[in-house]
């Protein structure tokens, strides 16, 4: 009887202290880094009213024990490590843990370990929680950025870091250098000028003037139409082939009328035109077509020992014709017959903005083209560039390079007369605009050994007519260039750089960064970095402007700006010179058993017997552990459980003292029999 008052005594003590650590619990659902806890039960001694006995051979079979429980006691408190969930805060000192682990922090004679990465950096810039000023712990690094292996220590951010200058050592060069950079000159060109076709002529260049070329080209079959007394020509043909002239065409012609039977023989007249001479029946129709389309038709009828004529054939001129037999691109003659009296012609121009001095070229019987392209040569002072003539007929007039040179305008006149003719015939069209040498330039900043800044200028220059380019190097400051000031380098049709040296030999561009009577930084030495020869991952050579740059490695002295935190824990500090560097880590320790780990205040753990030694590590380095800069882990506490064992820790401690209740109720009965 009394036994179960003492059962439910001990139910009630035990549901308290459930209670408590889910009071506990649901307390620090808000916690960062918290975990929870739970109880567990043990069945206190039992109390055995009849022992158990075995079977007896040929006799009584065994029995059970007859036991009564004495109550319930707290077996453990345990705590659940599983892991929280991420809140995101944008501070960088603010550090989650993801997988196991904890932060190593001390108070500067003994550690704890915590969940909890709120960190913040003290009066003193130390790593600390800034609620209990527990720093936190770590490995420094050394001067040159690497984190020296040591004892944990204290992680301290000195504001006053500074990072040494590096020199410079290279420099790289890129970009593209354009190919069409040479100096030009202007060039014009006149219409076209047109003389009668003579023998020599080739047929692809005949034409009729205004009504446009005669369209021959080998392949194609002259064939010859007409008939002689009423009886048409047999099938009499020439094939046009390359390199025919105008007088092959008419022996082939002559010698396939012959072969049919013909009494027609055709020649080239002075004009240009083809003459045909009949010696037999009357001819009509007498025509020379390709593909049915005429080329050259003879009007009328030849009579016996009569002639008959087609249409001038004219072509190109060239500088041996006269001027006297020159035409316009129509076909009209300009007129220039010395017979009706004396023909001067006035040239002019203009150069470089400033109109010429005028010129007078007399015009004889004997002037040739040449002769006044030589004049016109004169007038304008091109003297490297001679005036030609092209295959068209054109006049092509090619002014010096550079746009000091530059040719705005030429007039050829015929003095003292309105030839319009003439006038329309020297029209000249540009066709290439002067422009000056093209050079290209590149600047980028270098650094000596004691941080001082240095600026380098590379300027290019093409080789006139070659894929060869000459380079040089200057500065802007009182520095001297001891070696490798300037050189040569070459580039493939492909556009990839082929060769690069240096004039003097060097292999590299150095510099003395202050004046020779001062003491200083020690010399500066380059080695250019061009690209791979035959690659185009330097510089290259294409037509088109494109973005030159070089870039220098190497920097300044900086001083500490800001500091980030990575995944690993590895604090890097940013400085004023565009560098980082490692300033230090966050270490972390595990245990074997950190369920053994004692609680203390302010979300901390201590080393216990049970525990194990602490484990010091990194984050990363394949262990499972990474860090979350910028969040904070929150509590692991799930209120939904919580307030359901709540329930069953109320209803477990109301049936306890329902128990006790009864017994109360069993106990007075018994004293009242007594009565």
């Amino acid at each position: 009887m009394f036994k179960s008052l003492y059962s439910g005594v001990s139910g009630l003590g035990a549901n308290l202290t459930n209670l408590d650590v889910i009071g506990n619990n649901i307390a620090n659902s808000n916690t960062v880094g918290f975990k929870s806890g739970r109880v567990t039960f043990n069945e206190m001694l039992t109390q055995t009213i009849k022992s158990a006995s075995r079977p007896v051979s040929g006799g009584l079979g065994g029995t059970n024990a007859a036991q009564i429980g004495l109550g319930t006691m707290v077996g453990s408190i345990d705590t659940n490590f599983n892991q929280g969930n991420f809140q995101t805060t944008g501070k960088k000192t603010d550090i989650a843990i993801q997988g196991p682990g904890f932060f190593v922090l001390s108070d500067g004679t003994s550690r704890v370990y915590t969940r909890a990465g709120v960190f913040g950096l003290d009066s003193e810039n130390q790593l600390v929680n800034p609620t209990t000023g527990l720093r936190v712990q770590g490995l420094m690094a050394d001067s040159s950025g690497n984190v020296v292996n040591g004892p944990l220590t204290d992680l301290f951010i000195d504001p006053s870091l500074v990072v040494p200058a590096q020199p410079s050592s290279s420099v790289a060069l890129m970009g593209n250098l354009d190919s069409n950079s040479d100096a030009k000159g202007t060039v014009r060109e006149s219409t076209r000028f047109l003389v009668a076709a003579d023998g020599t002529d080739l047929l692809s260049g005949l034409t009729r003037g205004a009504t446009g070329s005669y369209g021959l080209n080998a392949g194609d079959v002259i064939k010859i139409n007409g008939n002689a007394g009423g009886t048409p020509f047999n099938a009499a043909s020439v094939t046009v082939t390359d390199g025919m002239t105008y007088q092959d065409m008419v022996d082939q012609i002559n010698a396939s009328l012959t072969a049919n039977a013909q009494s027609v023989t055709l020649s080239i007249g002075a004009d240009g035109s083809l003459t045909a001479a009949n010696a037999g029946a009357d001819v009509n129709g007498l025509a020379l077509s390709v593909d049915n389309s005429t080329v050259f038709s003879f009007s009328g009828t030849i009579a016996n020992g009569g002639t008959g004529s087609s249409a001038a054939a004219l072509a190109a001129a060239t500088s041996t014709d006269l001027l006297t037999d020159l035409r316009n691109y129509a076909g009209t003659s300009l007129g220039l017959d010395p017979a009706a009296g004396p023909i001067n012609l006035t040239l002019g121009g203009d150069v470089g903005g400033t109109p010429t001095a005028d010129s007078t070229l007399a015009v004889t019987a004997t002037t040739t083209l040449a002769d006044l392209m030589q004049q016109i040569q004169y007038t304008l002072g091109a003297n490297s560039t001679p005036v030609e003539v092209n295959s068209d007929g054109q006049i092509v007039v090619s002014g010096e390079v550079g746009t000091a040179a530059a040719i705005g305008d030429v007039s050829v006149d015929q003095a003292g007369v309105t030839n319009q003719v003439l006038a329309k015939a020297f029209t000249f069209t540009e066709t290439q605009q002067a422009t000056d040498k093209k050079t290209f330039s590149m600047a980028t900043t270098t650094y000596d050994s004691l941080g001082g800044e240095h600026t380098v200028n590379f300027q290019f220059e093409k080789v006139p007519g070659q894929n060869e380019w000459l380079w040089n190097a200057t500065m802007e400051g009182g520095e001297t260039i001891v070696a490798g000031e300037s050189g040569r380098m070459r580039f493939s049709e492909t556009g990839a750089i082929s060769s690069f040296s240096f004039d003097d030999g060097s292999s590299g561009l150095e510099f003395r960064p202050q004046s020779a009577n001062q003491d200083g930084a020690a010399n500066v030495t380059l080695a250019l970095d061009y690209g791979d020869i035959g690659a185009l991952n330097g510089l290259t050579q294409f037509e088109g402007s494109g973005t030159l740059k070089s870039v220098a490695d190497g920097y300044g002295t900086g001083s500490l700006v800001d500091f980030n935190i990575d995944q690993s824990g590895l604090i890097t500090g940013v400085f004023s010179n565009d560098t980082s560097q490692a300033i230090g880590q966050i270490a972390l320790a595990t245990f074997s058993n950190r369920d053994g780990l004692t609680r203390e205040a302010n979300n901390t753990y201590r080393r216990s017997g049970n525990s194990g030694e602490a484990m010091e590590m990194f984050a990363g380095a394949g262990n499972g552990i990474s860090l979350v800069t910028g969040a904070l882990e929150t509590s692991n506490v799930d209120l939904a459980r919580e307030f359901t064992n709540l329930v069953v820790a109320q209803r477990a401690f109301q049936a306890n003292s329902r128990v006790i209740t009864t017994a109360d109720q069993v106990m007075q009965e018994l004293v009242n029999l007594v009565r």
